[in-house]
């Protein structure tokens, strides 16, 4: 089992375990869970906290990684939480691979950038976008939208068609 050096946390929510671990130790935490038979990450996503004031975050991102045994079909949530501009923390690329493309669409949609990915580029949004969609601190709405000059006047129907 995971060696509590690593746990800052832990309990259970909706019959779901869930550990926290320092963003620090995020690589190795992951090594060893894999390690003990955690061989498959579900998922990872991220969370922006910036307008939560529900309780007291330890930081403004907190990365979820939810990872399978595939023996025992035991889950386990990891949590971790990170700040920064731009936010950094250790790529989990070379544990799991299919974190490639969860740590792109992180990076892509919340600016995460994931240290020692071996190609950290867009994966949802135009290369030349500025900004990440889903922070809270992005500005929703008022996009402009460009016509040709063909379509500056609306067509409709004749009333007689």
């Amino acid at each position: 089992m995971i060696s509590d050096k690593f746990i800052v946390e832990k309990g259970v929510s909706a019959g779901d375990a869930w550990i926290t671990v320092e963003s620090t130790g995020i690589h190795e935490a992951l090594a060893a869970l894999r390690d003990d038979g955690y061989r498959l990450l579900l998922f990872l996503t991220c969370v922006d906290h910036l307008a939560d004031a529900s309780r007291e975050w330890p930081a403004r991102y907190e990365l979820v990684y939810q990872l399978r045994n595939l023996e025992t079909l035991d889950q386990l949530r990891v949590r971790t939480y990170i700040d920064g501009d731009p936010p950094r923390i250790d790529s989990v690329f070379d544990l799991f691979p299919p974190a490639n493309w969860d740590e792109r669409e992180t990076y892509d949609l919340f600016g995460v950038v994931f240290n020692n990915h071996p190609a950290l580029t867009r994966i949802l949004m135009p290369d030349d976008w500025v900004g990440h969609p889903l922070r809270r601190d992005y500005p929703v709405g008022g996009e402009v939208v460009e016509f040709s000059e063909e379509h500056q006047i609306w067509q409709t129907a004749p009333e007689k068609a």
